[in-house]
């Protein structure tokens, strides 16, 4: 019969567990620089990709699109959003029925367990109203979104112009 030893860890003296710890901290900091800046974010079990603010015209409202994933057991409700970049920030949802195209808000977006929803173009988004100035093709602006749970994720997310580019 063969033994097979399993060992997570070599045996180490008192100084095992604060190494253990500097390799997670870095490991961390190594997946944040990876990221690039804000590409994606995460809180509590709900990873944020793919953010970006289209705005059309300077003095018009812009939109915020990204992903959100939840990859978590339990299901997470969104419920608003806000940015220093916009005088205020909603959830929104583009509907089109009958040959007839509404925009309304929305109180909140469902993110079921091991789900996910994207706010894109034609369908749920985030309504900046008032942008300011940083709200300009090139630039990237900070978002916080907002859980019914009180958990809040913020990200960067790069303004584009017209044709999303």
């Amino acid at each position: 019969m063969t033994r097979r030893y399993w060992r997570k860890w070599p045996k180490a003296g008192p100084g095992a567990r604060p190494m253990r710890f500097s390799l997670a901290l870095a490991g961390a900091a190594i997946a944040m620089l990876a990221l690039g800046g804000g590409a994606r974010a995460a809180e509590s079990g709900v990873t944020l990709s793919q953010p970006w603010m289209r705005i059309i015209i300077a003095s018009r409202p812009a939109a915020g699109y990204f992903t959100l994933l939840n990859g978590g057991s339990t299901p997470r409700a969104l419920v608003g959003a806000q940015s220093p970049a916009c005088g205020m920030l909603m959830l929104h949802r583009s509907t089109s029925a009958g040959g007839i195209d509404r925009m309304e808000m929305v109180d909140r977006v469902a993110v079921p367990p091991h789900g996910s929803v994207t706010f894109e173009p034609g369908g749920y988004h985030l309504m900046c109203t008032a942008p300011t100035q940083d709200v300009t093709p090139g630039n990237s602006v900070p978002v916080t979104l907002k859980f019914a749970d009180g958990g809040t994720l913020t990200a960067r997310f790069p303004v584009r112009g017209v044709s999303g580019k």
